[in-house]
């Protein structure tokens, strides 16, 4: 029997509430494009600070590195190259900063974890048996992970007849699942829906709870440490938003199944701020209003915002107005923080702003 492969191409469509308190005013501390002598960033998939000696880690996936800024934009290092050795990355996801300044990388089509000491060097590398790791948080022997994140893609599990996934999975420091954390709110048998409506944000706040913002349903959850639900909430939203559904699939004679999916985003990241307060990374306008513009590929990017939460009552405390096409951010302190963004041209920006 000849081997199906899978080729996902999914259409996105995004959204924000249109209800905040206030929106932030911003002023612009340092921005680019090209770094280095003739160097950019090429598919951004995460960023993380260490605070302690303030730099700035970025999760370049398309470049196979991770590179490392100082917070005046200045390179400090760069991280691993392509391949499959020890330090070479394949689409590098999700960054994990440790206490000591050690960094872990998910190195998502490698299928592998890789931990550097302080200076970069590498120390080891953990491979998960069983899961996908897009992005990780480390608590104590544990590793919190995520299968699907930024532009990890997504990784429906074709042969699963189930009709749910973990939101996290639990990992030992041999790569060995050991707990998963999961809702039984949204049942999807189709494995590609079924990975978009369990795609989340991963993020623990200073009370070590985990907040899950979902990408594509307007709901985050709430958890402990010990995998048992707090709670929920959402946000109101201006229009009621279009739940992930097929569009179209189909199989080639190689036996390719092609997949199209559309859907209303919500989150596309999400931070916890050093007050406590969630960060969310969201859009301010529909993208489905524009398949309706027949002008519209002449738009500049959707408008995008950070929505400040605040993580006991659950409410919107306030909104900053960032770049459209924004990917992934960090947070410097209480007031200055710093995005990857696409321009209408493609052309990929990091960008440092005081709020």
């Amino acid at each position: 029997m000849k081997k199906q492969k899978w080729v996902i191409f999914p259409i996105l469509v995004v959204f924000l509430s249109a209800f905040c308190l206030w929106a932030a005013s911003t002023k612009t501390i340092w921005s680019f494009s090209y770094f280095g002598e003739v160097d950019f960033l090429h598919s951004p998939s995460d960023i993380e600070v260490d605070h302690a000696r303030s730099l700035i880690y970025i999760a370049d996936s398309g470049n196979n590195r991770v590179l490392v800024f100082d917070f005046d934009g200045k390179l400090h290092k760069i991280i691993g190259r392509e391949g499959q050795g020890p330090a070479e990355f394949s689409r590098p996801s999700g960054l994990f900063i440790f206490e000591d300044g050690g960094l872990a990388v998910a190195d998502h089509d490698n299928k592998r974890i890789h931990i550097f000491d302080k200076f970069g060097k590498f120390v080891k590398l953990i491979s998960p048996k069983t899961v996908d790791v897009a992005d990780l948080i480390f608590i104590d022997d544990k590793i919190y992970t995520i299968s699907i994140y930024g532009s990890s893609g997504y990784s429906p599990d074709i042969r699963s007849k189930k009709e749910t996934q973990p939101l996290v999975n639990v990992l030992d420091q041999e790569g060995n699942v050991i707990q998963s954390i999961s809702v039984d709110d949204f049942h999807e048998s189709q494995p590609f829906l079924r990975a978009i409506k369990h795609r989340v944000c991963l993020t623990l706040s200073h009370d070590k709870k985990f907040f899950l913002p979902h990408f594509a349903m307007n709901v985050i959850h709430v958890f402990g440490l010990d995998g048992n639900k707090i709670g929920e909430f959402d946000r109101p939203l201006p229009y009621k938003p279009e739940a992930p559904k097929l569009v179209h699939q189909s199989k080639d004679k190689d036996g390719i199944i092609r997949m199209q999916a559309k859907m209303d985003m919500i989150n596309n990241d999400a931070e916890i701020g050093p007050e406590g307060n969630l960060y969310l990374l969201t859009f301010t306008e529909s993208f489905m209003k524009r398949l309706e513009n027949k002008d519209r590929d002449s738009l500049p990017p959707i408008q995008m915002r950070i929505d400040v939460i605040d993580t006991k009552t659950h409410k919107l405390i306030r909104s900053i107005d960032i770049d459209g096409g924004a990917r992934c951010f960090g947070l410097l302190d209480k007031n200055r923080l710093v995005y990857a963004y696409e321009d209408s041209d493609g052309e990929l920006f990091l960008k440092c702003i005081e709020y």
